[in-house]
Parts: structure tokens; C-alpha cells; sequence
């Protein structure tokens, strides 16, 4: 063979394993946040699970603890949007919005 159809052969194989190595890294990436949004999720429904808790503490509580009912609730409705943030792919600062 001539030097320039090896050449042309030797790319052809290197681009097609290039491309193969290619996608076998987006399938590990997209199981990756597969995953990684999965464990968002159940940390979400954890956080509103006791959200509603706390909630349902708030209500029956003496009118002096309250507030720290308030705070606990607040703590975790902040979670919850962080969480909600980053299964939405935005940031969870602020300023940044």
C-alpha cells in the first residue's frame, strides 16, 4: 500500500475509536447524574417530608416555641429550594439570578 493510504486508514481507526470512547463517556455521564439527580430527589422529599412535620409541630406548639419551630422550618425550606436548584441545574445563590 501507498504511504497516503495508510495514513487515511490509520485516522479512519483512530476517529472511529476516538467516537466509540466518546460515547461510552456520555453514557457513563448521563447514568452519573442519573444518579446524582435520583439522590437530589430523595433528599428533597426528605426535606418536604419534614417540612410538613415541623409544620404540623408548628401548629400544636405553645406560642412561645414557635419560633424555634420557624427557624427549624425555615433551615429547611432553604434546603428544599437548594435542592430544587440543582435538580433544575441553577444556582442556588442569589445573586446569581
Amino acid at each position: 500500500m501507498n504511504e497516503k493510504l495508510d495514513y487515511v486508514q490509520k485516522l479512519e481507526t483512530q476517529i472511529a475509536t476516538t467516537k466509540d470512547t466518546l460515547e461510552k463517556l456520555k453514557s457513563e455521564r448521563d447514568q452519573k447524574m442519573a444518579t446524582v439527580q435520583h439522590e437530589e430527589i430523595e433528599n428533597l422529599e426528605t426535606y418536604l417530608d419534614q417540612a410538613n412535620v415541623d409544620l404540623k409541630g408548628l401548629s400544636a406548639s405553645a406560642e412561645d416555641a414557635w419560633q424555634e419551630f420557624k427557624e427549624s422550618l425555615e433551615n429547611l425550606m432553604s434546603n428544599v429550594r437548594a435542592s430544587l436548584s440543582r435538580l433544575l441545574g441553577k444556582s442556588s445563590d442569589p445573586s446569581d439570578q
